[in-house]
């Protein structure tokens, strides 16, 4: 029944509308005062929090210097994801969450790829209504898999802007534990089952 329940979210999360979600408890328009934050795999437990200016320092200053490429603003919004995910790990004891599901599945404050694809995309649109975003929108958050072509699994994402190909990309916090650099990859290498590679 689990298993079931699991595929039946990811199912809604990825047919989600461009808010990004479905249901009453998330907040879809987030911002650096109201945002929610899932975990408890599934998103079981959903919090509603804000930063303080001084928490929101520690994440603008990434931007602190404009990016001159679409390029260097993927790495400051990896440098991003990973500092809203330190922050907010203490505020909601999911400090300790580790990559992937299955080794720490039911252990406090593990977050699987729903929870993590979600927070994400809010991370995303806060980044985006703060003006730090140049070279690239968040989109949808995306799901593979469902089983027929492999284990089900959603991502965050978000596409280049100003170039001539507006290229599409999955921004992927779940193989990594919290606070580390999300994997930023090409939305369509991802989508053909791509993992990072095991030290």
């Amino acid at each position: 029944m689990g298993l079931i329940i699991f595929v039946i979210l990811l199912s809604i999360t990825s047919t989600a509308s461009a808010d990004i979600f479905l249901r009453d408890d998330i907040i879809t328009r987030p911002d650096v005062n109201n945002f929610s934050m899932c975990h408890a795999q599934g998103c079981k437990k959903v919090e509603q929090l804000s930063l303080s200016d001084e928490e929101w320092q520690k994440i603008a200053r990434h931007f602190h210097s404009a990016a001159d490429s679409a390029q260097q603003e993927r790495e400051q919004i990896a440098d991003a994801i990973a500092e809203f995910e330190q922050i907010i790990g203490i505020k909601t004891g999911t400090s300790q969450d580790k990559a992937g599901l299955f080794a720490s599945m039911g252990s406090p404050g593990q977050l699987d790829c729903i929870d993590e694809s979600t927070n994400t995309s809010s991370y995303l649109l806060i980044l985006k209504k703060q003006g730090l975003l140049k070279w690239h929108e968040p989109m949808d958050h995306v799901t593979r898999g469902f089983f027929i072509f492999g284990w089900p699994h959603s991502s965050a994402a978000m596409r280049g802007k100003n170039t001539s190909s507006n290229t599409e990309y999955a921004v992927d916090s779940w193989f990594e534990d919290n606070g580390k650099r999300p994997h930023i990859v090409l939305l369509s290498k991802w989508r053909s089952g791509w993992e990072p590679e095991k030290p």
